[in-house]
């Protein structure tokens, strides 16, 4: 591992959990200053300001940024235009979302100080200080990047699917007013007419989660902070989402992003969406102790 960076594991090691709305790590201050400055001022990261989607795409591709297969976003810079520009609907859009946006993953990392911290992130020490800071025993493996997300990059609410053993999110934006920007992370809890579907994840654990709609949950916290990390290991409460709607031409949000994942995720039988639940409501909310689904 870079030494550079060494004093991170120090950082999580040591931090204490936030308990609402569900158990997770918030760092504020990551990086120290001068490591933070010389990301975020990295060419990767402080791209000029474009004039259009067609100098936008261009000095994303110059930086070594491709666009990737992520929830919520299209690959196809074509569809993309259509939705940004038409108001064309994408045609993989979620029906709990508005639009689709893009996310786009930095390839070519030059800068020393980029190369430096995605090499942490994916680092063994790294991912053995996240095994042990949440008591994850199962084999797991590491999907890491920096990565920039356009304007209408929207993912409704959800608790990440049971595949997914751990996520964390660094926000490395370089815009000077970035925290007042409309693109940072909702964290939230069900309302309480809606509370029954995380008794349902929680006590079958055969069934999948799912994206629900904004209007059945409610925000307990956004992560607006530069230079901060949430840290999470997602269960049948870890509800978090994202709209983003700002001016992606003069500047983008951008995190170093990482997921560990299951090696072994097949106990999953079954798979409903929002729209299975709305009839469910009832049955639920009235039942005590609390109905299994199968």
């Amino acid at each position: 591992m870079e030494s550079r960076f060494q004093y991170l594991l120090d950082r999580v090691r040591d931090a204490e959990f936030d308990l609402e709305p569900f158990p997770h790590l918030y760092l504020r201050d990551f990086l120290t200053q001068t490591d933070f400055k010389d990301v975020t001022t990295s060419a990767e990261i402080d791209l000029h300001p474009a004039k259009g989607l067609d100098e936008l795409f261009a000095s994303l591709k110059s930086a070594g940024y491709e666009p990737i297969q992520f929830p919520g976003c299209t690959q196809l810079i074509s569809e993309y235009r259509r939705w940004i520009e038409d108001a064309s609907r994408p045609s993989e859009t979620h029906a709990a979302c508005e639009g689709q946006g893009m996310a786009l993953r930095q390839k070519q990392p030059k800068s020393d100080a980029v190369i430096a911290l995605d090499s942490f992130f994916r680092s063994p020490e790294f991912k053995e200080l996240l095994l042990a800071k949440f008591g994850i025993t199962e084999p797991t493996r590491v999907e890491a990047g920096l990565q920039k997300y356009l304007h209408s990059y929207e993912i409704s609410p959800h608790p990440d699917i049971r595949s997914k053993a751990l996520t964390w999110m660094l926000n490395v934006n370089p815009a000077a007013d970035s925290e007042s920007l409309g693109f940072h992370t909702h964290y939230l809890r069900f309302k309480p007419e809606y509370s029954f579907i995380s008794s349902l994840w929680q006590n079958n654990p055969t069934v999948e989660t799912c994206w629900v709609p904004w209007d059945w949950c409610e925000t307990v916290k956004q992560q607006p902070e530069n230079n901060s990390i949430v840290m999470f290991s997602p269960r049948y409460d870890t509800i978090h989402a994202i709209r983003a709607h700002y001016d992606h031409l003069a500047t983008q949000r951008t995190q170093f992003y990482g997921n560990l994942w299951y090696e072994d995720s097949s106990s999953v039988t079954h798979w409903p969406q929002f729209t299975d639940y709305d009839f469910m409501a009832d049955r639920y909310l009235q039942a005590s102790p609390p109905l299994h689904l199968v």
